[in-house]
């Protein structure tokens, strides 16, 4: 190991024994089934799913950016990107059983107090000049649609890429060849970002654009997939805090990742606030007031807390400290600024969801809500932790054909 990487590998902190993260990660999320099933079975009236929507929502959308990142690598040819890509893949398919199954929860038990024209008259429909495929049956298909075609896709990409660092494969890894491997994945890379872009759009219409009447902005869907793609390049420098070392002799992590890292996140924080002022400024500029009353006490009523540590979490603070090279070197300078982005996503969830309903509701206020989220956020890390410790967590056969350049 250079002496470069090993100075990264001494700012990065302990990683916890898998058995033990895993046990502890199991017991929550145990925890968190045992309190809905209780809840569901005595009083399901008291569940109010809303945070577990916002936490469904961002931890969907974060892992979903884990194979998109792998794909647009894949496609522009970043050779520093490689040590990445298996967590990234891992991170993505890991939550795929969470995904249908919460999702199938909310359409259950919340689609009647989340969609508010599902219970709309005939008479009220028609005024409200709404669609023919705003009903029960449509949202369900839909949506299971595009999460079964990502998910399906993405299942597609992450075996291929990893079948040539498996001895069990059929001819052995050493046999395989992996100019045509590599070529497969680069042709499917564009279907990947394809399947994204379809899934997270009837998300954002369903669960974002839809629970306002009459919202016009047709920049929304955009700039809620970016924001996932923005979380989930971030939050790969948890990843990598936690399982990149676990291999210390034969370490891929080092300086070059962390700046290139870095300076792909500054490219994104400038992009998400493009993406955020284009659909600001239809708001702003045509003064709906069935807009314009859910975005102004977003930013200035009850809800301003959350909206200004979004734009600080997401924009400002990472803006001003990208500026400075040292920071783009530093492992524990990144990571703080991917807990700050991530945490300004989550808020973006938040505030899309829950003040279309309620204009005063308070976060963490309910502790069964508090139970439901993170027992969902733990069971999601359990699967995670499982899976990247018993498959090679480099894809080892791309860095072999084309290391990362070390300087």
């Amino acid at each position: 190991m250079s002496a470069d990487r090993a100075a990264v590998e001494q700012q990065l902190p302990p990683v916890i024994g898998s058995g033990v993260a895993v046990g502890i990660l199991a017991g929550v999320f145990v925890l968190g089934a045992a309190s809905l099933i209780y809840a569901l079975t005595n009083d399901p009236g008291q569940i109010d799913f809303a945070l577990l929507t916002v936490t469904f929502l961002f931890l969907m959308g974060v892992s979903q950016g884990g194979i998109v990142f792998c794909a647009i690598m894949r496609l522009v040819g970043a050779q520093w990107s490689k040590p990445f890509y298996r967590l990234a893949e891992i991170c993505t398919l890991s939550f795929a059983p969470f995904a249908l199954i919460v999702f199938l929860l909310i359409f259950v038990f919340a689609r009647e107090d989340l969609f508010y024209w599902l219970s709309l008259s005939a008479e009220a429909r028609e005024e409200e000049h709404l669609s023919s495929w705003l009903n029960s049956d449509w949202l369900l298909i839909r949506n299971l649609f595009g999460m079964l075609l990502f998910y399906g896709v993405s299942a597609v990409y992450a075996i291929k890429a990893l079948q040539p660092d498996l001895p069990t494969v059929p001819g052995g890894p050493l046999n395989m060849d992996h100019s045509r491997i590599e070529q497969e994945l680069y042709v499917m890379s564009p279907w990947v970002i394809l399947s994204f872009a379809l899934c997270s759009t009837l998300f954002a219409w369903d669960f974002g654009m839809m629970l306002v009447a009459h919202w016009h902005s047709t920049v929304f869907p955009i700039f809620f997939s970016f924001g996932n793609v923005f979380a989930g390049t971030a939050a790969l420098m948890f990843l990598v805090a936690v399982f990149g070392r676990s291999e210390v002799t034969n370490s891929h992590f080092g300086p070059d990742q962390i700046r290139s890292l870095g300076m792909l996140v500054t490219g994104f924080t400038v992009l998400w606030l493009y993406f955020f002022w284009a659909q600001f400024f239809v708001v702003w500029f045509g003064n709906l007031p069935r807009e314009t009353d859910v975005l102004w006490p977003q930013m200035y009523g009850h809800y301003a807390p959350y909206y200004w540590t979004m734009m600080f979490g997401c924009f400002f603070v990472p803006f001003v400290a990208l500026v400075f090279a040292y920071v783009k070197r530093s492992a524990v300078a990144m990571i703080v600024l991917a807990i700050g982005i991530n945490i300004g996503i989550w808020m973006h969830k938040y505030l899309t969801v829950v003040p279309a309903f309620s204009p005063d509701d308070t976060p963490f206020d309910s502790w069964l809500d508090i139970v439901l989220a993170v027992g969902l956020l733990a069971g999601y890390l359990a699967v995670f932790v499982m899976i990247a410790k018993r498959v090679p967590i480099y894809s080892y056969w791309e860095i072999g054909r084309n290391p990362a350049r070390r300087r």
